[in-house]
C-alpha cells in the first residue's frame, strides 16, 4: 500500500477499553504530517446498564503542543438556530455562515486503527465540529471485539505544515463492543491532557439509534462536548477547559481499540464486525461553517490497514460526508 503511515492508538482494561493515540503521518506536497499524542485514552467498553471507565495503562509521555494562539485572540463562538429541546441537552448546529467553498486537496494514507477523514485548518482555527451517524450493530462471536465512532478537535498534528496539535484533544462519540459474545453499546467523552482515561456518558445507546455529536470551543479555552440520541430523544453534555488547545484539526473517525500500548508501540484487539456506518457533519473554521465535504483546507483520508489487510475502508467524500465499511478483523 502507498501513502502516509498513521498510528493512532488505544489502551484497554479487561472489561473496559480505553483508547490511546499514537502518531499519524502523511504528506501534502513537500510534507503533510498527521500525528497523535502518546499516552492518550479513548472510548471504553461499557457494560450494559453500568457505564464505567479505567485509567490508561500505557506510557505517560505526551507530545507538547507548540505555541498556539491565545483563546482570547480567537473569534467568539455564537449560537446558531437551535432545534427543539431534547431531554438533557439542546441540539445547536455549529455556528457561522455556510459559504460555498471549493474542497481542499485530498491525501490518502493508512492507519493501524483509524478509518475516516481529518481536516487541517492551515488558516484560521477550528472552533466547532459535529457529526451524525446511525449506531452500527456489531456482530459478536466468542471473542471480545470493539469499535468506536467519534468526532473531535486537535486529535491530529501538523497538516500542511501546521504546528503539532495532538498534545490536546476534545472528542465525543459512541462505541460498540462484544463482551463474552454479547453486543453492548455506550457513549463517552474525552479531554486531554487533563483526563488520563475516558469518561462515559450516561446515555442510552442501541444499534440503529441516530446519534448527533458535537465538540465546540466556547472561548477562553472552554469546550463543550454534546452527545444526543436523536432516536430516543435524550442527550447530555460536558464542559472542560483546555487553555493551550491549538484548534488546528477536526476529525470524523471510526476506530479500533488497542489491547495495550508501551513505548510508542501498540497491540490491538480484534476489530468488531460492524454494519456499514455513514457519517455526515460540519465544521466551523474562524467563523465560517462548512459541510464536512466542502472545507477549503487539506483533507487526510485514512484507511484502517494492519498485518497486510484492510480492516475498514472509508468511501469517497461527498459534500455532506462519507461511509465506512468493515472489511476484515
Amino acid at each position: 500500500m502507498t501513502g502516509p503511515s498513521l498510528l493512532p492508538r488505544w489502551a484497554t482494561g479487561v472489561a473496559v477499553l480505553a483508547r490511546a493515540r499514537a502518531a499519524l503521518v502523511a504528506a501534502i506536497g513537500v510534507a503533510l504530517l498527521v500525528a497523535t499524542a502518546c499516552g492518550s485514552t479513548s472510548p471504553t467498553q461499557v457494560p450494559a446498564g453500568s457505564p464505567a471507565s479505567t485509567a490508561q495503562g500505557g506510557p505517560t509521555a505526551r507530545l507538547t503542543a507548540k505555541p498556539g494562539p491565545t483563546a482570547t485572540a480567537l473569534p467568539t463562538a455564537t449560537a446558531a438556530s437551535a432545534s427543539p429541546a431534547i431531554a438533557g441537552a439542546t441540539q445547536v448546529a455549529c455556528p457561522g455562515s455556510v459559504p460555498s467553498a471549493h474542497r481542499g486537496r485530498l491525501v490518502t494514507g493508512q492507519s493501524r486503527n483509524w478509518a475516516g477523514y481529518i481536516v487541517g485548518a492551515t488558516k484560521g482555527h477550528v472552533t466547532c465540529v459535529e457529526g451524525t451517524w446511525a449506531q452500527p450493530a456489531v456482530r459478536c462471536s466468542a471473542s471480545d471485539t470493539s469499535v468506536a465512532i467519534w468526532v473531535g478537535i486537535d486529535g491530529s498534528s501538523a497538516v500542511g505544515g501546521l504546528p503539532d496539535a495532538s498534545a490536546t484533544l476534545a472528542q465525543t462519540g459512541t462505541s460498540g463492543d462484544c463482551v463474552n459474545g454479547r453486543p453492548q453499546y455506550g457513549a463517552w467523552y474525552e479531554f486531554l491532557p487533563d483526563l488520563r482515561h475516558i469518561e462515559p456518558f450516561h446515555l442510552p445507546v442501541a444499534a440503529g439509534d441516530r446519534i448527533w455529536a458535537q465538540v465546540r470551543w466556547l472561548g477562553k479555552g472552554k469546550f463543550v462536548a454534546t452527545l444526543i440520541n436523536l432516536t430516543q430523544q435524550v442527550g447530555t453534555s460536558q464542559t472542560w477547559t483546555l487553555r493551550t488547545a491549538p484548534l488546528l484539526t477536526a476529525e470524523w473517525v471510526v476506530e479500533d481499540p488497542a489491547a495495550s500500548c508501551s513505548g510508542g508501540s501498540c497491540t490491538f484487539v480484534t476489530l468488531a464486525r460492524f454494519a456499514p456506518v455513514t457519517l455526515t457533519g460540519a465544521v466551523t473554521i474562524s467563523g465560517s461553517r462548512y459541510l464536512l465535504g466542502t472545507v477549503p483546507f487539506p483533507y487526510l483520508r485514512t484507511t484502517m490497514y494492519r498485518s497486510g489487510h484492510v480492516l475498514a475502508q472509508p468511501s469517497a467524500l461527498t459534500s455532506r460526508g462519507f461511509s465506512v465499511a468493515w472489511k476484515s478483523s
